[in-house]
């Protein structure tokens, strides 16, 4: 199905953004600072390449730095951090480097190899007032200064990956010498350019694009698959639609892609996010010696109101120094989506102690979030709403609620709607199924191709002649009983059609999501216990202990309820050692680690949402309160009455997993000849998995309309043990002028638990831990003087996702996915003052093998014929509106090659980032974000449009205030965003915010 947006008009955004960077780009490199020498200067240099502590310590102290290229490259610089002078900066930048620092004007440093100093020696007319000793550098005989190359980078919004990270593999390691796609997001960048949840990172990160579980994001896809979320390189519980992520909390994000590390344990192949807190120790090991703070405001569009407060300085406690971290932030709001609140609080705290046990640092902390939120996605949504904004409005022919009480219990709606023959999975009062036709020899039909069958449904008929008010025209009553019949006995219950008398068109309010679920709240708490002997760089021991929780519920009337409480404890061992007394030639550090992990998901649960497609969003009893829900479309909740005699929905799942993961691997980090790096490494992970479901639940599916289900009266246990390999190879060589080509190929194992963090019976019978594989070859760069870096790679990527075709909360079945694609990303600081930045991306993911499955469709697509007034050929009942009263599925058979593409992610992706800023501290930001077109889910029923967004803000910003104001989605594209799942995404999608606003002020102190 073609977009219809594409063709229509063209596409200026991109183009005024581009001419925009490059006119502003010369404007602001005519205004570049002069940097002065002073006494003292407060530096933030973290760990990182020499070079580019170098380039940093040049930002800082406003002092130009010259070297020579050849001065080892490799090397890694300890850091430096607090207020100091310079020359006592470049000296711990140095410590044990080879190297030395020499003065040579009072703007001007050298670095060279070690000899001995010179007297100081003081000229009559230029003696820097700075505490340098002044040595003059040797002199052609002309009297000219020999000089190497000058390098003056500066970079305060930490834009360029210059910083040291052991996200990636576990060795301290620049991203520009990982040999896998690695994105760093700094505290800087999420501050200037808003992105406070996780549909703002693919603002500035490719393949980060991450569909909606009705609008709650909190794990973030990778590449098109769920992604696994790390704090401080330990694995979290699976956070997909739990609570929402905050990530302008965190002080620095690493995006990963690719299976994790041998050292991290079993992991995804699409990649992870490594969220890494604030810190009372700086990167480089040095603490504060004053306490230093901020207090951040900001207000929003949508009633948005979020205050924070960031505290961080030296301590003193059991005679031993350190430092402190604390911050806390508070969220108020409103969404997009009215009715649904967005309502966070977060604490978090860290401490840092030298030598607390022999030569090992602590470094502890907690971080608690509560949130308050609710789910919600449009209901009703067609091609003709995605293109023209028209709605299909009508209420449910048949009154559900028998008792007049607001709400639909269990047994209220199985009398009222009820079905024909027994009850089964898709012979449902509000849930039926379709088969997929096919042609005479037996081959299915594509979509378009499916029968258009006249007639309406035989109980709409039944209760149309018994209710002939209810079709004063008797169109609806002159079709006759026909349309599609589900399998089985063919019969659609009379819940499913919407009364003749309701139903029309109208403009619908983007901003009503009537698919609505009432109320989701969230307490997490995730702490950390590390020692650390790291004072040899050539060998490390930690030992880190996490855990984190969640306890969870959600109470929805469409009917879900849910309530969770996953616990998770792990141990990481980690050891490197560099070897000793190897040839010129090489050089390997080595890196053992053993891992212990247990985890816990206790879960009740009740799964209907049935009433989706229910409620009228432009009825005139729409209300923000109920966000438009009557009691005719409103369902009884497990969580809030289980019990089936007294009006209530009784729970289908209670139960729990237990399974714990024992891990050991090793890795090999090997230079040849200075220039060729290999990277080898391998584990092996055990786990035993156990799952239990209580008894006292209920079967739906069994009984009839008159005496619908039956309690569970057994409990059910299963045990398993399962293993996995997981090994990596990656070989990268340096080039002339910094390129880095490299390729990587990997297996990883996974654990299949779904998206409660549970495994259930069929899942640890078969096996529960699958293999995914990773082939990636690709090139970094770093250019004009390490200005720019830039990445580019190619990928292909096989994982084992988890689904379940019968209930998409608790999975019992696992399908293959295969990813190609392309990304590439382009950082670029050609002066202090500006910084710009862009990435691509295309890529398309298939089924591998085709499998099919029960998938959601609209009654259009299986053949249900419009009504059509003869007189006037109006149409006055749209054949949509057959089934909006429930849920209807369509069985697709395994093998058709029309419906193998993974559907809901653009395959093309592209994002733009610029800011400048002036000598007085005045700026402003530009992004753009350009998304492809892209079918809603499997069966491409609905064709999302394509959407080109533009963001900007300006600013002030001083050594003690900062003051922003940002506009999203400035040229106020209208655009939406699929449903996550493979069963479900088809039909309700998500709208996304049109233009907004933020304010923020911040004062330092």
């Amino acid at each position: 199905m073609a977009c219809p947006y594409q063709g229509r008009r063209p596409r200026p955004v991109l183009s005024a953004f581009v001419a925009t960077m490059t006119a502003t780009m010369a404007i602001v490199a005519t205004a570049a600072a002069q940097g002065t020498a002073t006494t003292a200067t407060t530096f933030q240099i973290p760990k990182s390449l020499l070079a580019d502590a170098l380039d940093r310590f040049s930002e800082q102290s406003g002092l130009q730095v010259v070297y020579d290229d050849s001065l080892r490259p490799s090397l890694i610089a300890p850091g430096a951090q607090g207020t100091m002078p310079a020359g006592e900066a470049l000296d711990r930048l140095l410590a044990g480097s080879g190297l030395q620092w020499t003065l040579i004007n009072s703007q001007t440093i050298a670095i060279r190899p070690a000899v001995s100093r010179a007297p100081l020696q003081v000229p009559h007319q230029d003696a820097p007032s700075s505490s340098f000793d002044y040595v003059p550098l040797p002199r052609t005989v002309d009297g000219s200064v020999v000089l190497s190359e000058l390098h003056v980078v500066e970079d305060p919004n930490r834009v360029l990956p210059s910083e040291v990270s052991g996200s990636s593999f576990g060795f301290a390691k620049s991203l520009l010498d990982t040999p896998r796609s690695v994105s760093f997001i700094s505290e800087e960048t999420i501050n200037r350019f808003g992105i406070a949840a996780v549909e703002d990172l693919m603002r500035v990160v490719p393949g980060t694009y991450t569909p909606t579980r009705f609008g709650i994001q909190g794990g973030i896809d990778v590449r098109s698959v769920p992604a696994d979320t790390f704090f401080r390189g330990m694995k979290r519980f699976n956070l997909q639609g739990h609570a929402p992520t905050v990530l302008s909390a965190m002080d620095s994000i690493e995006v990963v892609r690719g299976p994790p590390s041998p050292i991290y344990g079993m992991g995804k192949i699409g990649g992870y996010t490594n969220m890494v807190p604030r810190s009372g120790r700086a990167a480089d090991g040095s603490y504060l010696e004053q306490s230093v703070g901020d207090v951040r405001a900001a207000v929003a569009s949508y009633d948005r109101s979020e205050l924070s407060v960031n505290l961080r300085g030296p301590l003193q406690a059991f005679g031993r120094h350190g430092g402190y971290d604390a911050f806390v932030m508070n969220i108020e709001s409103d969404s997009y989506a009215r009715g649904v609140p967005a309502d966070a609080r977060l604490a978090q705290g860290a401490v840092s102690l030298e030598r607390i046990a022999g030569g090992f640092r602590l470094e502890s902390g907690v971080s608690v979030q509560s949130s308050r939120s609710a789910g919600a996605l449009l209901g009703r949504f067609t091609q003709d709403l995605a293109d023209n904004g028209r709605y299909i409005r009508g209420t449910p022919l048949v009154n559900l609620d028998l008792n007049g009480n607001g709400r639909i219990g269990y047994r209220e709606y199985n009398t009222a709607s009820p079905v024909r023959g027994t009850l089964s999975t898709y012979n449902q009062p509000l849930v039926q199924r379709w088969d997929w036709p096919t042609d005479a020899d037996g081959v299915p039909l594509p979509l378009d191709q499916f029968p258009v069958v006249p007639g309406i449904p035989e109980s709409m008929y039944q209760y149309l002649s018994e209710h002939p008010e209810a079709d004063p025209t008797g169109l609806l009553r002159a079709q006759g009983v026909g349309g599609p019949r589900p399998n089985g006995n063919g019969y659609v219950p009379v819940g499913f059609v919407l009364d003749p008398r309701t139903v029309g068109y109208d403009q619908l309010d983007l901003r009503r999501f009537t698919a609505f679920e009432r109320e989701l709240k969230a307490e997490m708490l995730t702490a950390f216990i590390d020692l650390i002997d790291d004072r040899d760089p050539d060998f490390t021991i930690k030992n880190q202990l996490f855990l984190d929780t969640m306890d969870q519920y959600k109470i929805s009337e469409q009917p879900f309820g849910t309530a969770q409480q996953p616990r998770v404890i792990e141990d990481k061992f980690t050891l490197t050692r560099r070897l000793r007394d190897l040839p010129s030639w090489l050089r390997v550090n080595t890196l053992a680690s053993v891992n212990a992990r247990f985890t816990l998901s206790p879960t009740q649960q009740c799964f209907g949402d049935f009433s989706t497609h229910r409620s009228d969003a432009m009825a005139s009893t729409w209300t923000t309160k109920s966000v438009g829900m009557t009691p005719n479309t409103t369902f009884a909740n497990c969580l809030e009455n289980s019990n089936v005699d007294d009006d209530g929905f009784p729970f289908t799942n209670d139960g729990q997993t237990r399974y714990s993961e024992l891990g050991a691997g090793v890795l090999f980090d090997i230079e040849l000849w200075e220039r060729t790096q290999l990277l080898v490494g391998g584990r092996h992970d055990g786990s035993e998995a156990r799952n239990v479901e209580y008894a006292g639940t209920y079967n739906f599916n069994t009984g009839t309309a008159a005496n619908p289900g039956a309690k569970v009266t057994q409990t059910t246990r299963v045990r398993g043990w399962d293993t996995g390999p997981s090994w990596t190879l990656s070989l990268s060589y340096q080039l002339p002028w910094n390129l880095r080509p490299y390729i990587t190929v990997s297996e990883a194992s996974l654990t299949l638990d779904n998206n409660a963090n549970r495994l259930t019976a069929a899942v640890i019978e078969a096996g529960h831990i699958g293999q995914s594989r990773l082939t990636e070859v690709g090139i970094k760069a770093s250019l004009l003087d390490r200005r720019l870096f830039f990445s580019s790679a190619l990928y292909q990527q096989r994982r084992i996702n988890v689904s379940d075709p019968d209930d998409p909360t608790i999975t019992a079945e696992a399908s293959s996915t295969l990813t190609e694609g392309w990304e590439t990303e382009i950082k670029w600081v050609p002066i202090r003052g500006f910084f710009a930045s862009f990435y691509a991306l295309t890529q398309k993911t298939l089924y591998s093998p085709n499998r099919g499955g029960s998938i959601l469709i609209d009654a259009r697509s299986l053949g249900f014929q419009d009504v059509v007034d003869p007189a006037t050929g109006e149409v006055i009942y749209p054949a949509e509106a057959f089934l909006f009263g429930g849920r209807a599925f369509v069985q697709l058979p395994a093998g058709v090659d029309a419906y193998r593409e993974k559907q809901g992610n653009p395959n093309t992706q592209l994002g733009a980032t610029l800011n400048a800023q002036t000598r007085s501290g005045f700026g402003f930001t530009l992004s753009a974000n350009y998304f492809s077109s892209v079918p809603a889910g499997r069966l491409q029923l609905i064709e999302l449009p394509s959407a080109t967004v533009l963001n900007t803000g300006v600013f002030y910003d001083d050594k003690r205030w900062h003051l922003q104001f940002d506009v999203f989605n400035a040229n106020n594209e209208r655009y939406f965003r699929a449903r996550n799942g493979d069963t479900l995404a088809d039909l309700p999608v998500s709208a996304m915010p049109a233009r907004r606003w933020q304010a923020t002020i911040t004062r330092r102190f």
